[in-house]
């Protein structure tokens, strides 16, 4: 059996590392409060938290990566 290999897909990677920082705050918001808050919760107070930083860090990086392996720089 052949493995094949997938093509990198620049949008998934940008949902997975959401996906990981919401799994994050949400760990750490549950410890704090001693019980689990939910995804729901945590995806929206992160949302309106964290988002516009993360995206402000995260999002050039983001598309410069998707344009070098397009090959749209060099």
């Amino acid at each position: 059996m052949t493995l094949r290999r997938r093509k990198p897909d620049p949008l998934a990677d940008v949902v997975r590392s959401q996906q990981e920082e919401i799994k994050k705050y949400k760990w750490i918001e549950s410890e704090k409060l001693g019980r689990d808050i939910g995804w729901e919760r945590a995806s929206r107070e992160w949302m309106q938290k964290h988002f516009p930083d993360w995206k402000h860090d995260s999002w050039n990086r983001f598309v410069q990566e998707a344009l070098r392996s397009q090959g749209c720089l060099n």
